[in-house]
């Protein structure tokens, strides 16, 4: 199934494309074995909690077993959630859970149907770049979350991980399931955690996408977004 995003511009089109749920097995994920946290921004720069002081400088902060530093619980990112947000949940509870404020309602296109969707706004960093909640119908009527992308590096997984941190330190620690090719770049898709990682084109070498397998994608290349999905 194809997905196509006009959100925000055509620089967001299609991330989603080609996502389907898929399984690996416990097997494949390894322990996290770089020395350097693997979350970091892609310019180098450690990413703090929202609103405050760097999470990496700070002496008291809790820290992955990979020494990368934890988000706090509205920016944790686990299998088919994002802080409160869950996928599933419905509209009515969303709207429930955040002020109309930090909502945005847009759309996206699924196979030539327009489909509502909404922007979130970070409550302490309004100019983060907004998590994308996409819509589907409900099967008792009304609206419920489909897919979450993100693009704020203030979300992490428990593991320590997001927007910039190492395609490597993913792969370790959260699986991987297969290589996908997308208009907006390379996807590499974690079916276990049903969670998928864009990366930085720049980070990838010269060949084209459709031909790039797991081991072509070098362990420093940055993620640029993460992606949940069922």
């Amino acid at each position: 199934m194809l997905f196509r995003f006009s959100l925000s511009g055509p620089a967001l089109a299609a991330v989603l494309l080609g996502l389907s749920a898929c399984n690996d097995s416990p097997s494949s994920r390894a322990a996290a074995t770089s020395g350097a946290p693997p979350f970091v921004a892609a310019d180098g720069t450690p990413v703090g909690a929202p609103g405050g002081q760097s999470v990496a400088t700070q002496a008291t902060a809790p820290t992955a077993p990979s020494g990368a530093p934890l988000p706090d619980s509205l920016h944790l990112v686990s299998p088919g959630q994002a802080g409160r947000l869950k996928l599933g949940m419905s509209e009515a509870r969303l709207r429930e859970l955040v002020p109309a404020a930090r909502l945005r309602a847009t759309t996206y296109q699924d196979q030539g149907r327009t489909l509502p969707a909404y922007e979130l706004l970070d409550a302490a960093r309004p100019d983060a770049p907004a998590t994308v909640l996409h819509l589907m119908a409900a099967p008792g009527g009304g609206w419920q979350v489909r897919r979450i992308r993100i693009l704020d590096p203030q979300y992490r997984t428990a593991e320590g991980i997001g927007v910039g941190s190492p395609f490597g330190a993913a792969r370790q620690n959260l699986g991987l399931t297969r290589i996908r090719n997308t208009p907006a770049g390379l996807a590499a898709v974690s079916g276990e955690v049903q969670m998928a990682w864009v990366i930085d084109p720049n980070s990838l070498p010269p060949r084209p996408p459709e031909n790039m397998e797991s081991a072509d994608i070098p362990p420093a290349a940055r993620i640029t977004a993460i992606l949940l999905y069922r």
